[in-house]
């Protein structure tokens, strides 16, 4: 459930940050084609998002706390003040999303890169969030001996693993725009948005092993000799 939901909502971040770039930019180039084309891969956003994102992530705390309780119990008490950060970012991202698709040709073109921006200012800060809480899982860090809510949010692979999912986010969005837009009929266009994407996908490609080195040793020794074929 978890890796389905990762795929999900990686894409929500990265996929808020495509459609505004590339909003701004059919606006630069006075180009309508392209527009409709963002508003028919925003249509395919909204559903696989908030639909397939929203349930895979219930789908997560009922698995968790059916397999083990008490340490969901510890996540919620040692982070309520974070989840409830997150449930407010994420409410913002949720509007932000609504308002951003079905005011497509009814607002201000500003305006409605405006709420774009918004959009993913809020979906990046709930990662933000959601990140510390996920990393303190592997690496909790002085926690154990101060019990600190920020040492445990900010804990030692926090910023690695930020790196990592933003990369990640970024890659996700610009594969499944080069996916959306390989069914467009004119030529001409399909290859300037897949080209477009590939930019996109190659650059956001670089985060990753940047992050994942500096992760990989910032992890206890036990993971990451399992995580490099150690593995029984």
């Amino acid at each position: 459930i978890a890796i389905f939901h990762v795929f999900v909502s990686h894409f929500a971040i990265g996929g808020g940050l495509y459609l505004v770039l590339t909003e701004m930019k059919a606006h630069r180039d006075n180009d309508p084609i392209i527009r409709d084309y963002l508003h028919q891969h925003a249509r395919f956003f909204i559903l696989v998002t908030l639909v397939l994102g929203a349930v895979s992530g219930v789908g997560i705390w009922f698995s968790i706390g059916l397999v083990n309780p008490e340490a969901t119990g510890v996540l919620i008490r040692t982070f309520v003040w974070a989840w409830a950060t997150e449930w407010v970012f994420f409410l913002v991202e949720i509007i932000a999303a609504f308002v951003y698709y079905y005011t497509w040709n009814t607002m201000d073109p500003r305006l409605h890169i405006a709420v774009g921006w918004v959009y993913f200012v809020s979906a990046w800060m709930s990662l933000f969030v959601i990140n510390g809480i996920l990393t303190f899982m592997l690496t909790p860090g002085e926690w154990l001996v101060t019990g600190s809510f920020w040492q445990a949010l900010f804990n030692p692979t926090f910023l690695p693993s930020l790196i990592i999912r933003t990369g990640v986010a970024f890659s996700l969005a610009g594969l499944y725009a080069i996916f959306t837009a390989s069914f467009l009929k004119q030529d001409e266009h399909r290859s300037k948005l897949i080209s477009y994407s590939a930019k996109l996908l190659l650059s956001a490609v670089l985060l990753i092993p940047i992050g994942a080195v500096w992760f990989i040793n910032a992890i206890p020794e036990l993971a990451r000799h399992i995580s490099i074929g150690g593995a029984p």
